[in-house]
Order: C-alpha cells, then structure tokens, then sequence
C-alpha cells in the first residue's frame, strides 16, 4: 500500500501500478502445471501490451501471442524474437499477411476457410499453421468473452475439419488450435474442449496441437484450480511434440494496481457516490462487463458508507464499482483497484479529450521506474489536420 501511495505522490493519478515481482512468480507458476511437456509459452499481448512487461516474460522464457501489427510491434520492442511469436485472430487482411511474413512471423493460427484461401493465393514458405476450431463448448464466463461456441466468430466447427483438412491438403497444417474463452474458473470446460480436440488431432496425426488460454483469476473470490488443472488436463497432452499456450490475464492482471484520487463525495437522496479522477476511460472493464475489482482506500478500513465509485465522465455508465462499503472517504484519499494489470491500460481511451494514464513499474529491489508517460493533450490532438 505505501508503495501505491508513493507512486501516486511521484507520477500523479490516475496511475497503474506494476509488481515485477507478482510477474514472474505468475508465470513460473504457469510454466510448473505443464511440468513434463515441451511447451511453448505464450503471454497475450492484448492483456497488456507495455514492452518493458513483455521483456520481463521474455525472460522468463515466454513467446508472445500477438493479433495485430501494434502487438508484434510491442513484441519486437521487447526483442522477443519472430519463431517465438504465434500470430492470432480472426481478420487478417492481405497487406497485413504480408507485413507478418516480413517480418518473420511463421507460426499462425487460421481463423477460416476463407483466411485459407487468402494464404493460398500467397503460398508462404516455412509457415506453420494452426487451425482454430470451435468445439461448441460453453466456457461458463461472461458472453462477452465466451468464443467456443458456434454462434462466436471465432475459429471453424469441428465437424467442419474434415473438409477444411481436404480443401486445404498441400498447406502445411501442423496442428490444431483453441480457445473457448477468458476468465474461466472452471477446469470442466476445458477438460471437455480439449477430449474433443485432441481426439480430432490423433485422427490427423497431428504432434502439436494450440490449447489456449483463458484461465480465470480471483475477481470475487473464486479462481483456477491449477493443480486440478494439472491432475485433469495436462496428461491428455501426453504425446504432442510441442504444446502452446496462451496465458495473459492469470499472470497481469494481479500484477497490476489502479490508483485514482478521490475528488469528491457526492450525497445524492438515495445514493451516495464516491467521484474518483479516472473512470471507463481509465478502466472500462466494469462498464464494459459489469467486471467487479476489488477497491481499498488507502489508510482507512471500515464500512461506514455504502456507495457507487464513478468517473468524472459525461456518462451514466462511467462507473468503477456499485454499491461497495467503503470507509469514510474524503476528497484526495487515494483508492487502489486491484486487479488491474490485464485489460486495463490496453483499453483505456481518450473520451471526452481525456488523456490516457502514466504506467509505473515496481522492480524486485522496490525501485520504482516510468515505464510509459501520462499523455497530454498535444499527444491526444497530436494527428489532427487544420
């Protein structure tokens, strides 16, 4: 907490807050339940896209999984090398394939038959494809982030692999690929995505296979079983040569803090509301998703107020918390919004001519290190033409 306080003192709010520490115990952590597979690790740059994070994870021996040409270009600023990088998603347009295969990306998940059709026409050499299939299973997480059914946009059914495997023969299909969600605190749903695919990949001989992601962290209490994951899931990867992963919020987001400052206390009739100096353009996962983090108030404890923690923003649903207990907040208390290190800077935005936030790195040693600057309002106008 005085470490929070200290940040905040020296870069101002709003402000996210990184531990390097909470980092690379994460991802040791992910690295110790496939114990025993060769795996390929890859973090999802769209969690969290800072260079100086991802170097951190390059050491700890990960790969990137990025979908975009910024997200390999926030690889590649971290010197994460191209045969280290999987290149994900379901829109690639031709320029972009073309930009990928410059720069030497080989290992790519196809969403389509008709993204197959499009890496025909350019016949790529060296180039490992994955293919992603859906397998209609419910990831039992919010619908926004649910995509391994048939009605999400992602990734071919799996009774269409067949006729994806004869049209696309002579292309140099490796293996297959899924993800059915974010989120996802279940082992269950996984352990029924994975027999569907694995089952499919022994039929085509396949020796590495792309099971995603999607793990589920402790928003409001209930997370992972990662050790029941390791006793129910990993033995069906018994076989493949090589196994990938995907893994971006279980290793930042409780890395990651949200400091804002309080403004003001607002005591309406039938409310009172906590106005805080960042809302969704900061963090906009709770209107977003109705996601739910955790708010400490610095110094004080207690719960002597019942209240919604708003934004400064000319919206009804500039909202970080509803109806949450806090102690007796005052104007310039400073709040920390825990689990903010996925999904936090990578989706805030400018509304209302906002600028985004500074992001501040916390070393092992206890150093604390800008590691992006606050924007100011040249960087928000910055590409206008007058």
């Amino acid at each position: 907490m005085e470490t929070l306080k200290k940040a905040a003192e020296i870069h101002g709010t709003p402000l996210y807050v990184y531990f390097e520490e909470t980092i690379r115990e994460r991802a040791r952590r992910v690295k110790e339940v496939f114990q025993g597979i060769n795996l390929l690790p890859t973090f999802a740059v769209k969690a969290n896209n800072n260079p100086n994070l991802l170097a951190i994870l390059k050491e700890e021996g990960f790969g990137m999984d990025v979908v975009t040409k910024g997200e390999l270009f926030a690889a590649k600023l971290a010197g994460v090398a191209p045969f280290l990088i999987v290149w994900n998603g379901n829109g690639k347009s031709k320029e972009e394939m073309l930009h990928f295969l410059k720069e030497g990306v080989r290992t790519i998940n196809v969403d389509s038959f008709e993204e197959m059709e499009m890496w025909e026409s350019l016949s790529p050499e060296d180039v490992n494809f994955f293919v992603r299939v859906n397998p209609e299973v419910d990831a039992r997480t919010h619908p926004h982030i649910s995509t391994g059914l048939k009605k999400h946009k992602f990734g071919i059914p799996l009774n269409a692999l067949d006729s994806f495997m004869k049209r696309f023969k002579g292309m140099n299909i490796k293996g297959l690929h899924v993800h059915i969600g974010s989120q996802i605190t279940k082992v269950d749903p996984f352990l029924e995505a994975y027999e569907k695919v694995v089952e499919a990949s022994k039929r085509y001989s396949f020796e590495e296979i792309n099971i995603g992601g999607g793990w589920g962290i402790d928003y409001q209490g209930e997370e992972l079983n990662v050790q029941e994951y390791r006793e129910k899931v990993v033995p069906l990867l018994d076989g493949f040569k090589r196994v990938f992963v995907e893994i971006g919020r279980y290793i930042i987001a409780p890395a990651g803090f949200l400091v804002l400052k309080v403004i003001l206390v607002k005591r309406g009739e039938n409310k009172v509301f906590v106005v805080v100096d960042g809302g969704m353009n900061t963090l906009i996962r709770p209107a977003l998703y109705s996601a739910h983090h955790r708010i400490f108030v610095y110094g004080k404890e207690g719960s002597d107020i019942k209240a919604d923690v708003v934004g400064p923003l000319c919206e009804s649903g500039d909202v970080i918390a509803y109806d949450r207990n806090l102690p007796a907040v005052e104007p310039g208390d400073f709040l920390f919004v825990e689990n903010a290190g996925a999904y936090g800077y990578t989706m805030a935005n400018n509304y209302n001519s906002t600028s985004k936030p500074a992001e501040v790195l916390v070393k092992k040693s206890g150093e604390l290190v800008l590691i992006r600057r606050r924007e100011n309002m040249m960087d928000i106008f910055k590409d206008v033409v007058m």
